[in-house]
């Protein structure tokens, strides 16, 4: 059994449509508590609502430090409940609650391997934060690729970049690909022009993604 890369990808574009996400940075968080039968709390929140210490809930939680999802079947219903470290810095933290979003989307409920729910939540919050639409967008005005410009746009930071280089090449329908540079099209122009200014000449273009940007189809 392998990761199902494509299903991961294209889900990520169906959310950002579904919710008309159209600025970045993506921030998971309004996602999560628009979803349907989800429940979001920080870890503070639930130490408060429950009387337990942070290692109390660590140890609940299988000592996660950034952000889990719990499962509960309730009259035949899955309910779920994401709970996240607050503290963590903005990127980490959209990692994470973009990671949590990824398995709730894909369905994940404990019966697939560990192995394979992880890769393919990890894939949904890669191509969620960091559409190929835009990367794409970025890479056709002519301004220069650097982990800056990247940063700025996404939100995400070297390791998110050299994370994105691991995963295999996904097909997403092409006018998915469309609809979600469509929804950015305004960020991506106030994008442009503020980072026309900013970027410095001799900035460091950064390497080609390789198979992120396989498959791609705008």
């Amino acid at each position: 059994m392998k990761p199902d890369y494509d299903r991961a990808a294209t889900k990520a574009a169906e959310i950002l449509i579904q919710y008309k996400v159209s600025t970045a940075p993506v921030d998971p968080l309004p996602i999560i508590k628009a979803t349907k039968d989800v429940v979001v709390k920080s870890f503070v929140e639930m130490s408060e609502n429950t009387g337990l210490n942070r290692n109390e809930l660590l140890e609940a939680f299988h000592n996660s430090q950034d952000a889990v999802t719990s499962v509960h079947v309730i009259d035949g219903k899955k309910q779920y409940l994401i709970v996240y470290n607050h503290l963590l810095s903005d990127c980490l933290r959209q990692r994470a609650l973009a990671r949590e979003l990824g398995h709730i989307v894909l369905g994940h409920d404990g019966t697939l391997p560990y192995e394979i729910r992880h890769a393919e939540a990890k894939c949904f919050a890669h191509h969620l934060l960091a559409p190929r639409a835009l990367i794409h967008a970025i890479k056709a005005s002519g301004i220069r690729f650097t982990m800056e410009v990247f940063g700025n746009l996404t939100n995400c930071n070297d390791r998110c970049l050299g994370c994105m280089r691991y995963i295999p090449e996904t097909h997403v329908p092409a006018q998915l690909n469309r609809d979600v540079r469509n929804n950015f099209k305004d960020c991506i122009m106030n994008f442009f022009n503020f980072q026309r200014i900013l970027t410095p000449s001799d900035g460091t273009a950064l390497a080609d993604l390789g198979s992120y940007m396989e498959g791609y189809v705008e």
